[in-house]
C-alpha cells in the first residue's frame, strides 16, 4: 500500500495568485502530477490547504483533485484552514479529519490538530478519546497503522515552529506507543523533511513532510540535497507489514 503525502500548499481563491512569491495553485498541480508517477493507492494532503480560508480556495482544491486523483484522498485541516468550509466543499469527495480509512489492509487515522485563532496544534479530550476507541477495535488492531496530523507531535528543534500543546503531546504518545501495529506518524506544518522518533518507540518514525509551495529553514539536511525545492513523501507498507519511506523533490514550475 503506497501513500503519497503532500503538504502545506497554501492555496487562495485566485487561480494565478502568488503566495510567498510562488504560484500556489500551479505548484500543487505539479505535485499531484509528479506524485502520480509513484502509483499511490492514497493521496494525503496534511494541512494548510487554503491560506485565505476561502470557499473559492477549497473549490479550486476540489477541481485539482477531481482532475488528477482517481483514488481515495485524505485531507487534514491546518492552522491556515477553515475546517467547516473544507468539509462543506470537499466532504463528499474526500475523507477529512478526524477519520479512519482502511486501504489495502492498512489503517490510516487522520487527526484534526486545528484550533481556531491559534497557530499551535491541539487535539482535545474528545478527539483523543475517539482515537483511543478506534485503536482498541479488536477487529482492526493488528492491521498496519499510520497516523497523520498537521502539527508535529514533538518539538523539531526549530526556534519558531509551533508544535502541539504539551498535554496533548503526552496523551497522544501514551495512546499510540503501546500499539505494536503502529508503523509511522506523519505530519506537515514545518515545510521541510524531518525524521525523528519517540524514545519509547524508536522503531516508529515521526516524519515531517516538505511543502509543495516553499521550504522553511531546514533543521535536518534533505536526503536528496534539495531542501529548497517543492516536495512530498512516499510511504509504502509492504506485504510483510514493514514500512519504507522516501522524500520526493521536483523543480519549481
Amino acid at each position: 500500500m503506497r501513500i503519497l503525502q503532500l503538504s502545506d500548499p497554501h492555496l487562495v481563491a485566485a487561480d494565478a495568485a502568488l503566495v510567498r512569491e510562488r504560484p500556489a495553485m500551479a505548484l500543487l498541480e505539479r505535485a499531484l502530477l509528479e506524485g502520480q508517477r509513484e502509483n499511490p493507492d492514497l493521496v494525503l494532503i496534511s494541512g494548510d490547504l487554503c491560506q485565505d480560508e476561502s470557499w473559492g480556495g477549497y473549490v479550486r482544491l476540489r477541481r485539482l483533485l477531481e482532475a488528477h486523483v482517481h483514488g481515495p484522498v485524505g485531507l487534514l485541516p491546518g492552522n491556515h484552514d477553515h475546517p467547516l468550509l473544507l468539509k462543506a466543499v470537499l466532504g463528499r469527495r474526500v475523507c477529512t479529519a478526524p477519520a479512519e480509512l482502511i486501504v489495502q489492509g492498512t489503517r490510516l487515522v487522520l487527526l484534526n490538530s486545528h484550533r481556531s485563532g491559534c497557530s499551535a496544534g491541539w487535539l482535545g479530550p474528545h478527539q483523543l478519546q475517539w482515537l483511543q476507541q478506534r485503536l482498541d477495535d479488536p477487529l482492526r488492531r493488528d492491521l498496519p497503522l499510520v497516523v497523520a496530523l498537521h502539527h508535529p507531535p514533538v518539538a523539531i528543534g526549530h526556534p519558531v515552529m509551533d508544535t502541539m500543546n504539551l498535554s496533548d503531546h503526552h496523551q497522544l504518545a501514551a495512546i499510540l506507543q503501546p500499539h505494536a501495529a503502529l508503523r509511522a506518524v506523519v505530519f506537515g506544518h514545518i515545510h521541510q523533511h524531518w525524521h525523528g522518533t519517540w524514545p519509547q518507540r524508536p522503531d516508529v518514525p515521526l516524519l515531517g513532510c516538505p511543502s509543495t509551495l516553499r521550504s522553511f529553514q531546514c533543521v535536518q539536511p534533505c536526503p536528496l540535497g534539495r531542501a529548497e525545492d517543492p516536495g512530498g513523501r512516499l510511504l509504502e507498507i509492504h506485504n510483510d507489514g514493514s514500512l519504507s519511506h522516501q522524500v520526493l523533490r521536483w523543480s519549481p514550475c
